[in-house]
């Protein structure tokens, strides 16, 4: 059935031919081949008694986890959109090959690809074994079951994705939320909950069955880090309720598969009339508070590049603007509820940390999708060279890019005050630790703007731009925790706070004590290297931005 599909031959050869699937074998292999090397025993005796292996095998484990989901959802996630853009997707759908056939040969393309690069972690596996501790039956063959239900889901979240988008950075976007939404949002009600009995709680477990965090946790034999919430489920109900995910979407995706579906009429525009006194109101309101209505023109203080990138891109016109006003208000009112609940029911230091996490992946969100498309969407849509041709010099067309997406954070970071307010009210005296907080939430801000941009910079499409970005900035945040969830063995504490002080998130952790961050005194060297790593990428983006504006 794989040779008579035309469309996995197709795909599948055009992967394998490209260096980006050789980059990531080789960094796949890198990675793994690197933790085992760091506990690899330098005696001749091989610690079979005690969990020498094991202490290698978990963040493997969860390094192999985070590899899935930042390297498998990003050609999915491109792959119809890209399709239906170019005109060659209805060149599919009127060939003989029907929409089922399209669909498979795309999911198993990915799916493939996706086992041949986890098949580079094969040696490093094969060590942790001969170190003893771990069994084929009770770990390696749980944990690639567990590999392969993440692959099979992620793929079809991303073509379920990209079926309904525009773009290919808005699917690449999207693709992201939902995996983030799947694997760590998933969690929220039964954080929120507690151990608390009922109807909600029930739902609550039953949510939390959709993250392989759960899964990961029992295979590595460390269940006692969620015990504190009460989770329940395992790799059997991960599999259940991906296999039930998986299926969903690729039923939504395939009857959306029709040409007649895809069809999308062109917006005709409104006809504005007379229609009586209130909608007359209404039109002059709008006219005081819509940039695009005003004629007056821009003030001498204000950066025009500024604000045509609030005019003109989707997420910086006012209707836009002010849904994220509301969503903020909505996150800061369920933060201040989720504060108050959880601090009196677990108390502050527990809840800070998922509080954090939380406010940590609203960022990563937001950010690298605003960030990558500052300069790649101008150099893919050739509206760079109409900026060059302006007198504005380089210095102003960046910080007028940058300030577009900096205020854009700002108001995204304001949702997130209010569950400190309730924290520091409920415990007066953490007022300075709050304080300290928000100065590490800042940084954070900065470094996710400037290494997007940084990034966009260097990139000719927007797609390429945003993946490369989600991918720099999870290194930053996501893996030096990963390091910090091996501490002990088979890194050491001064190696593992040195790698921490790379992530403003992990200062936020040790400011609010959380469990497991206490004993590190982050601040203010992470704050000072972390301002560091932003005015760096500053410096090169201005020297980049620089060279793109010199005549060629």
């Amino acid at each position: 059935m794989f040779g008579s599909n035309p469309i996995l031959r197709r795909e599948l050869l055009s992967r394998l031919r490209s260096w980006k699937t050789l980059a990531a074998l080789l960094t796949v292999a890198g990675v793994s081949s690197g933790l085992v090397l760091l506990r690899w025993p330098t005696d001749d005796a091989i610690d079979v008694v005690s969990q020498g292996a094991m202490l290698v095998f978990r963040p493997l484990a969860f390094a192999l986890s985070l590899a899935v989901m930042m390297l498998v959802p990003a050609f999915p996630a491109t792959s119809l959109v890209t399709e239906r853009r170019s005109g060659t997707l209805a060149l599919l759908l009127n060939s003989p090959a029907s929409p089922l056939s399209i669909y498979w040969g795309k999911l198993a393309s990915n799916v493939l690809l996706a086992l041949v690069l986890l098949t580079a972690s094969l040696p490093a596996v094969a060590a942790c074994m001969a170190m003893g501790g771990i069994s084929l039956a009770d770990h390696i063959l749980p944990l690639a079951i567990l590999m392969f239900a993440m692959v099979v889901q992620y793929s079809a979240v991303g073509l379920w994705v990209s079926l309904r988008s525009s773009s290919s950075d808005a699917s690449l976007r999207w693709t992201y939320v939902v995996i983030l939404a799947l694997a760590v949002l998933s969690m929220g009600p039964l954080v929120w909950i507690g151990n608390l009995s009922g109807t909600w709680a029930t739902v609550a477990q039953w949510l939390t069955a959709l993250s392989p965090i759960s899964a990961l946790q029992q295979i590595t034999g460390s269940q006692a880090a969620t015990a504190g919430l009460g989770m329940s489920t395992g790799l059997i109900e991960f599999i259940v309720a991906s296999a039930v995910v998986t299926l969903g979407l690729a039923v939504l995706t395939v009857r959306q598969l029709d040409p007649l579906l895809l069809d999308r009429a062109q917006p005709v525009g409104k006809i504005v009339g007379h229609g009586g006194q209130s909608s007359s109101l209404l039109r002059r309101l709008n006219y005081l508070v819509d940039p695009q209505q005003r004629s007056a023109s821009i003030p001498w203080w204000l950066n025009p590049v500024m604000v045509k990138e609030f005019r003109t891109r989707k997420f910086g016109r006012l209707h836009w603007l002010l849904r994220l006003v509301a969503l903020c208000a909505i996150i800061s009112l369920l933060l201040t509820v989720f504060a108050a609940t959880g601090t009196i029911t677990w108390g502050v230091e527990k809840i800070a940390g998922p509080l954090v996490l939380m406010q940590l992946a609203l960022m990563l969100l937001v950010g690298p999708s605003l960030g990558a498309n500052l300069l790649a969407s101008e150099v893919e849509s050739g509206g760079w060279q109409l900026l060059r041709a302006t007198p504005f010099p380089p210095l102003r067309i960046l910080s007028g890019k940058l300030m577009s997406v900096v205020w854009t954070m700002v108001l995204v970071l304001l949702a997130t005050l209010p569950g400190y307010a309730v924290m520091s009210t409920i415990q007066p005296a953490m007022s300075g630790q709050v304080g300290n907080v928000i100065v590490s939430l800042l940084v954070a801000v900065a470094m996710v703007v400037s290494v997007s941009a940084c990034v966009s910079a260097f990139c000719r499409t927007t797609a390429v731009a945003t993946a490369t970005s989600y991918g720099v900035l999870l290194l930053l945040f996501v893996g030096t925790l990963l390091v910090w969830l091996a501490r002990g063995k088979p890194f050491g504490p001064l190696l593992v706070e040195n790698v921490l002080r790379l992530n403003p998130a992990a200062a936020a952790l040790s400011e609010m004590n959380t469990p497991g961050f206490e004993q590190y005194n982050l601040a203010p060297s992470s704050w000072w290297l972390g301002g560091g790593i932003a005015l760096a990428c500053l410096v090169v983006l201005s020297i980049r931005t620089w060279i793109m504006t010199r005549p060629d």
